[in-house]
């Protein structure tokens, strides 16, 4: 006989899967299995003819493509954690058709699950700021100088904010967030792996600008943008600290937010290093309860630090020489300045930046490098005054209250837990905060709007107060017991916060 109260019974995380609405239609295995051998026998011939690229790609929608209808949100916590290395040559188009797998898999369950429109009812305020940046977004394109540019823009754009409703709507149980929490660990040591193994820690590579300054790119690509993807899994590892009961999760956990550490160093990224001390600060002045580990996690830093002081010293010169020159970062921002003066309302359009900027290089005053405006013109290299020389007052005031809602949320679920008697989930609430404040400040040093990455990663604060409004109020005399019986399932999830029935 189960003596729970009826009340706290399933409601520590919200309904099940299937609850409030009409589950998926059920497809048969036998056309599963049918499509995984046709799909198999195409990918056999594109491995053939040398195709290698399409061929993995084909590859892993076999693999794939059954867990994307078995369990949504751990094949979404897959990809969110191939979006490190998602600049691999070797991925292909294997992550776009992912992608796609997922969106459609997304569209059957929010048709068919009433839970996922009211999660959207719940947030109805956000979601309508949300629609109305994406329509201003879309008509930049109207008076854009290179509407092709535009719609280019426009469209990233949206796939990001895709990405932010599907974690919304996707995610309705705590371990469901917690395999989000676990992908961005396990991509950012993934990334980190994959440059280890290509020698790009201490080597110099020939393949791109940042490789030439010896600069590690992980995944590949940009290394500022995996210095902010470096940092969200940073803060995670603290926030599933509260929640890892046994003395080899913990460990696990202290290992992985080492070696993230050991790459967020390396690729020398000084606005990394400016968000990794914005949000540090500001969880010392705004969260005192959590200064300890704060400060544990700063000694933990330092280990990766000093493993980089060894293996590879002239990146040490690099982080600390702020005063070496911004890499033209301070001329694009002052050619973006002159820009917003004379387009400060509406703006230029969406990724028209690049387009214009050279128009306005005698206009900026004395630059130093001019041939990135003039010659190679370049992005502005900060979120928000693109977004302001781009969309203009309207669009940049239309973000903000985004942003605002998002954090607003992480601390109000963080405070519910509190309330609720469950501080392990607070304090993976405050941790989503302060890894939110680390990417927004990175921002500063990069324009990188379209991540993914940052998108899912704001939903994470809608997300965890959905979960907090539906837990149940626990005693401490109640939750205690129950917190020393819950295994940490990292690998899938979160445990449930609430005790459990006898």
């Amino acid at each position: 006989m189960n003596s729970m109260p009826a009340a706290q019974r399933g409601a520590s995380w919200g309904p099940s899967p299937g609850a409030g609405g009409r589950s998926m239609p059920a497809i048969r295995r036998s056309v599963i299995v049918g499509l995984a051998m046709v799909l198999a026998i195409v990918a056999g011939r594109l491995f053939a003819g040398g195709h290698i690229s399409y061929g993995l790609a084909i590859l892993l929608a076999v693999l794939y493509g059954p867990l994307v209808f078995v369990n949504l949100p751990v094949a979404f916590a897959v990809y969110v954690s191939l979006l490190f290395i998602e600049d691999t040559t070797a991925l292909g188009p294997a992550p776009n058709a992912i992608g796609v797998l997922i969106v459609l898999a997304w569209l059957g369950t929010f048709i068919t699950r009433s839970t996922s429109r009211e999660i959207l009812g719940e947030q109805a305020r956000l979601l309508r700021v949300l629609g109305a940046f994406a329509l201003w977004l879309a008509l930049t394109i109207v008076w854009a100088e290179n509407a092709g540019r535009a719609g280019e823009g426009v469209f990233s754009w949206l796939l990001a904010m895709l990405a932010f409703l599907i974690t919304l709507t996707t995610l309705r149980r705590g371990r469901d967030v917690g395999a989000i929490g676990v992908a961005f660990i396990a991509g950012s040591i993934l990334s980190v792996a994959y440059g280890i193994s290509s020698g790009a820690l201490t080597a110099v590579s020939e393949t791109s600008e940042a490789a030439l300054q010896g600069r590690f790119t992980g995944g590949g690509g940009d290394p500022n943008k995996a210095a902010a993807g470096y940092l969200i899994a940073m803060f995670l590892c603290a926030g599933f600290w509260g929640l890892a009961h046994r003395r080899a999760t913990k460990a696990g956990l202290l290992t992985a937010f080492i070696v993230v550490a050991i790459g967020f160093f390396a690729t020398q990224s000084r606005g990394g290093m400016i968000a990794l001390a914005v949000a540090a600060l500001t969880g010392l002045a705004i969260l005192p309860g959590q200064r300890k580990r704060l400060l544990g996690l700063t000694a933990a830093a330092g280990v990766g630090l000093a493993v980089i002081a060894v293996v590879n010293p002239a990146a040490i010169t690099r982080l600390v020489g702020f005063g070496g020159g911004t890499s033209g970062r301070n001329d694009l921002w002052k050619v973006a300045w002159t820009v917003f003066e004379k387009h400060h309302w509406v703006g230029i359009g969406l990724n028209n930046f690049e387009a214009v900027e050279s128009h306005f290089t005698l206009l900026s005053g004395t630059l130093t490098r001019v041939d990135l405006v003039a010659e190679t013109p370049h992005l502005v290299h900060n979120l928000y005054l693109q977004l302001l020389t781009e969309t203009g007052v309207v669009g940049f005031l239309l973000f903000l209250p985004v942003i605002f809602f998002c954090l607003r949320a992480c601390w109000q679920a963080a405070q519910r837990f509190d309330a609720n008697g469950q501080r392990p989930y607070a304090d993976l609430a405050r941790a989503a905060l302060m890894a939110e404040i680390a990417m927004l400040s990175a921002q500063f040093f990069i324009s990188d709007g379209d991540d993914f990455r940052l998108w899912v990663l704001l939903a994470l604060g809608p997300v965890l107060l959905s979960l907090a409004r539906r837990s149940a109020p626990a005693t401490a005399a109640a939750t205690a017991p129950a917190l020393r019986r819950a295994r940490p399932r990292l690998g899938y999830g979160l445990p449930r916060a609430g005790p459990r029935a006898r």
